[in-house]
């Protein structure tokens, strides 16, 4: 994989092949299908806000959460990929808690399975936001970046050459 850096390109080498990052590429598609939910605990409760008299009467708040010991451990999120299970590793998501577990609720609708839904709709959105991988650099773009580093080049040149300049005036010249 190319990687831009400044104004040069870096080639590096990643832990993973081809196929496993397209795989997970092709998962963060489909993720809240994806998803197994006997994992989670799924609890209820009772909701806030608007609604009326239901919320007061119903448990429709859903809470999903998953232990510490059970979050991004490979044997528990076996669903996610490695290379997203990786990422998320080194970033904390959204959802994390202080002791390191997940926890999200959602009291958006009056309806508990559309609730609970709507969890695992934010858990998936809450990893492709913090995923990220790169691809290959067109051809053009190469072109492009190695075109901004000779403008980038000459016009550090040509600032170089104005500050030598402005110094040699500075200097007093005794030969007369």
């Amino acid at each position: 994989m190319l990687r831009r850096g400044p104004l040069v390109w870096i080639r590096f080498k990643s832990s993973f092949s081809q196929e496993e990052v397209e795989a997970a590429r092709k998962w963060l598609d489909v993720a809240e299908t994806k998803i197994p939910r006997r994992i989670f605990d799924i609890t209820y409760s009772r909701s806030s806000g608007p609604g009326g008299q239901k919320v007061n009467k119903t448990s429709s708040k859903a809470t999903v959460a998953l232990e510490p010991w059970k979050w991004l451990n490979p044997q528990f999120c076996y669903w996610i990929p490695k290379p997203i299970l990786e990422q998320l590793n080194e970033k904390k998501i959204r959802y994390h808690t202080k002791s390191g577990g997940l926890l999200i609720q959602s009291d958006k609708t009056r309806n508990r399975e559309d609730n609970t839904d709507e969890c695992f709709m934010k858990l998936a959105e809450e990893i492709r936001n913090n995923v990220y991988f790169e691809s290959e650099a067109s051809e053009e773009d190469k072109l492009k970046w190695e075109e901004l580093a000779k403008v980038s080049k000459e016009r550090r040149m040509l600032q170089k050459k104005k500050q030598s300049e402005k110094r040699k005036m500075r200097s007093k010249n005794f030969d007369y």
